[in-house]
């Protein structure tokens, strides 16, 4: 579903009626626009001319060019506060697209509370290129939808939980992170600032994928993502866990204030 009134096809702007879904072979991002600011864009850009080489192929695109659509976009629709998708779909032919999606954020209550989450036996095809497998999203929303979960955490065939369906998940151990390894998830990219605050913090981060029977072992654990931005957990299935943990409210907090100076650098 879009969103606003344009689109952009291409180099071209439309009237989102006009818009017909890709098919085949599709690299995409999703960026939070904050103030009239695409967040961390050069990652997204990044992460999203990885994603193509990972598959062998070839975004014909400039990251100035896909910046100008971006800040084109925002500006026709008037609107700076959203979540953007950019995609470049390869098959049958190749075409870029961009437009504002519909988005949810957790408000400050969640934050405070912590959300509820669950497990989803299932693993990403290539987890660090991002593009789409409707299959896992489908199962994933409806399982969400059915249990009243925010998201589900993807429990691989050992038994390992590597990521969410759509965000990255930390775990809390005796004040000190801990993080699937980069080769078995897509990294995302709220979690590599979170990372980056940790480092400058003296946080230590230690990258490993717990079994599901570890949790008992945890005492806190957040998602991140373009979204939830950094959000505290508080039940997986029937597992209950400490909201507020020290840790996990400094790095709230940190990253909205990375994200300050980010628009302010910007602007």
């Amino acid at each position: 579903m879009l969103l606003h009134a344009f689109y952009i096809e291409n180099e071209n702007l439309f009237m989102v009626e006009h818009y017909t879904p890709n098919q085949g072979i599709e690299i995409y991002e999703v960026v939070r626009v904050i103030n009239g600011v695409p967040l961390f864009l050069d990652d997204h850009l990044k992460r999203f001319y990885h994603s193509a080489w990972l598959l062998h192929l070839q975004i014909p695109l400039t990251e100035a060019e896909v910046y100008n659509a971006l800040n084109h976009l925002i500006k026709s629709n008037g609107i700076e506060e959203g979540n953007i998708r950019f995609s470049y779909c390869f098959r049958p032919y190749g075409r870029f697209q961009a437009y504002f999606i519909p988005h949810f954020y957790p408000t400050p209550e969640m934050v405070a509370a912590g959300v509820n989450c669950g497990l989803y036996h299932a693993h990403r095809n290539d987890p660090n290129v991002k593009a789409v497998q409707a299959g896992i999203r489908h199962n994933a929303d409806k399982l969400m939808t059915e249990n009243k979960w925010y998201e589900v955490f993807l429990v691989n065939e050992s038994g390992r939980i590597t990521e969410g369906s759509r965000s990255n998940v930390f775990f809390v151990q005796d004040n000190s992170l801990i993080t699937a390894p980069d080769q078995d998830i897509l990294p995302g990219i709220t979690r590599d600032k979170v990372i980056e605050i940790a480092s400058c913090t003296g946080i230590q981060v230690r990258y490993e994928s717990l079994q599901v029977e570890q949790l008992n072992q945890i005492d806190a654990l957040f998602l991140t993502g373009t979204s939830p931005k950094v959000l505290p957990v508080k039940r997986v299935g029937e597992r209950e866990f400490s909201v507020g943990y020290s840790v996990v409210s400094l790095l709230v907090k940190e990253f909205d204030r990375m994200i300050e100076r980010y628009i302010a650098s910007i602007r």
